[in-house]
């Protein structure tokens, strides 16, 4: 497979089989700045991280043995903190210090997003770790995802029993990070709707995660000014993630922006008439005839963690 647009004709059951890996670096190699990526490289080299791992866990499971109320007497949840310190500790992937704490982020750089980008620099955000870690777990044979929490990505395990959610950008930090749903839900003050929606805290399904890394590969064209391509991705990552409310705020923002190069000013399909069908339909207070692209919501929201 060469191109992600493959990705689009595969059934459900055809996406289980695809290496996320694969998946996310098809979408990447489609920028024209990483037409080049050498994908079976980077599949290479997570093989080998995933059989380090796979060596070390049945010295490493007599920790677990000793002390099983620690590890939630789940050895599946004491594997997860394997890989999590390996990936610390050997692989020496850390958190990309210049945006953990960025109150905006500008994706110019779209290895930032993708896994290219955390395998080369061994640095990362929330995006491309979450991502990592579920390459590799895939490669263990975990049911491990990703999974949304507004804006920030999380590794899920979800064996239709039991779930842990995986704080990937925990790296460089002392490794393993767990937090429960409860926690996520008021750190991250997720409202009820994004739960019950299927959009956040929840495994994605291999369609969806398609859909979130073509949500990256529009944020990215969304920050370097390619507007048009940037809803095209929008549009395409909301039919493969319809419910997922990140993708939609970012569609509608860039929606918003493109209209304002296709109408005049108050004519029909503009900012303007937007906001007049708002005012009348939800008694909107402030007219949108005098915001400026700026005052948008939508522009600067970052995919790092907020952690």
């Amino acid at each position: 497979m060469t191109d992600y647009r493959q990705l689009l004709a595969c059934s459900d059951d055809e996406l289980a089989r695809v290496d996320p890996l694969v998946m996310n670096l098809l979408v990447a190699k489609s920028i024209p700045s990483l037409a080049d990526l050498d994908i079976a490289n980077y599949q290479a080299m997570a093989d080998q991280w995933a059989d380090d791992v796979r060596r070390r866990l049945p010295g490493a499971e007599k920790v677990f043995r000793r002390t099983p109320q620690d590890w939630k007497n789940d050895v599946n949840f004491f594997r997860l903190g394997v890989l999590c310190g390996y990936l610390e500790h050997e692989a020496g992937i850390v958190y990309n210090e210049d945006q953990r704490t960025a109150t905006a982020v500008y994706y110019t750089d779209p290895s930032d997003l993708f896994l290219n980008g955390v395998m080369d620099t061994r640095q990362g955000t929330c995006g491309n770790m979450a991502a990592l870690h579920v390459a590799i777990g895939r490669r263990l044979g975990w049911p491990v995802s990703l999974a949304c929490v507004r804006s920030h990505y999380i590794c899920r395990y979800d064996d239709g029993e039991v779930t842990h959610n995986i704080e990937a950008t925990q790296a460089g930090y002392g490794g393993f990070k767990s937090d429960p749903d409860t926690y996520l839900i008021e750190h991250h003050e997720l409202p009820p709707k994004a739960i019950s929606s299927g959009s956040d805290l929840r495994a994605v399904t291999p369609r969806e995660m398609l859909g979130i890394f073509l949500g990256f590969r529009g944020r990215h064209m969304r920050d370097t000014g390619h507007w048009d391509e940037a809803e095209r991705d929008y549009l395409l990552a909301r039919h493969l993630f319809p419910s997922n409310r990140k993708l939609y705020v970012d569609a509608m923002g860039v929606a918003v922006e493109r209209s304002v190069g296709l109408f005049e000013p108050g004519e029909l399909g503009s900012p303007q008439s937007l906001a007049d069908w708002l005012n009348t339909q939800y008694r909107v207070a402030r007219p949108m005839a005098r915001i400026q692209p700026k005052d948008f919501p939508f522009q600067n929201v970052s995919y790092t963690a907020s952690v």
